[in-house]
């Protein structure tokens, strides 16, 4: 079975395109988790599925984490919009999609593909943080800039993404710099529910950071340092936003018969 590895701002997907095999079931969870091993399988972030079934759509779009679970994910559908744009040749700039929480819409803007995100709830104070939910659930709280390289993101995400308050779907965690860098760009950091780890990006992740610090100090547009990359949001009225970054395809391959 044939696939391309996408890598947009650091957070990696195995992708395929089923759009000519509709009646397709989905991998299982234990074939996803063996895919996404980075030891001993391909190794990624999730898997990205084309799917030709998307009526009123251009195509559609399954994303799964490694756990196998379903989920929606920025980055993975800037990346899954880049893939389509190139297999329908590069004339082609615009794009309707389906992905798990609904319809989008994906531009190509000064060479980066760009999608938009939509703010679903938020953000709103709970006592772990500003919860906001951008296609799936996200905590976002505030660190000095002098304080991310050090921070352990890790032992302190792990509670907060098990919380009681947050069952049964459990939630993201993203540290966001309080302070812009000389460039005008927030630090990010995230920890991903279903990836059980801190990843190098995260794009709805990002947009729910965008949120909260529109909503602690006002704008529209933001730019992100993520450690696998730069990522720019911009707010198109209260609960729209648009998701732009670098995506790039490594490699392809085929995956054997187990």
């Amino acid at each position: 079975m044939d696939f391309v590895k996408l890598d947009a701002a650091g957070n990696d997907f195995i992708a395929f395109d089923w759009r000519e095999h509709t009646s397709r079931e989905l991998p299982t969870a234990s074939t996803v988790e063996h895919w996404c091993d980075r030891r001993h399988g391909i190794g990624a972030d999730g898997v990205l599925i084309l799917r030709g079934d998307a009526e009123g759509a251009d195509f559609g779009l399954t994303f799964l984490n490694p756990d196998g679970s379903e989920a929606f994910c920025g980055n993975g559908a800037r990346a899954a919009f880049a893939w389509w744009r190139q297999s329908m040749g590069e004339g082609v700039s615009d794009a309707r999609f389906t992905a798990l929480d609904g319809l989008h819409e994906g531009h190509w803007v000064e060479d980066e593909p760009c999608v938009d995100l939509h703010v679903k709830r938020g953000p709103e104070e709970t006592a772990h943080g500003a919860f906001v939910h951008t296609g799936t659930e996200h905590l976002v709280l505030g660190l000095p800039p002098e304080d991310f390289a050090d921070f352990d993101l890790v032992e302190f995400a792990w509670p907060l993404r098990h919380h009681e308050d947050f069952a049964p779907k459990g939630v993201n965690v993203n540290m966001v710099a309080t302070e812009q860098d000389v460039q005008g760009r927030y630090a990010i950091r995230t920890f991903e529910k279903g990836v059980e780890m801190e990843t190098l990006s995260c794009g709805s992740g990002t947009v729910a950071a965008a949120a909260v610090l529109r909503w602690w100090s006002g704008g529209s547009a933001y730019k992100f340092r993520a450690p696998g990359g730069t990522l720019g949001v911009v707010f198109e009225g209260a609960q729209k936003a648009w998701l732009s970054g670098p995506v790039e395809m490594p490699f392809s391959g085929t995956i054997l018969p187990l």
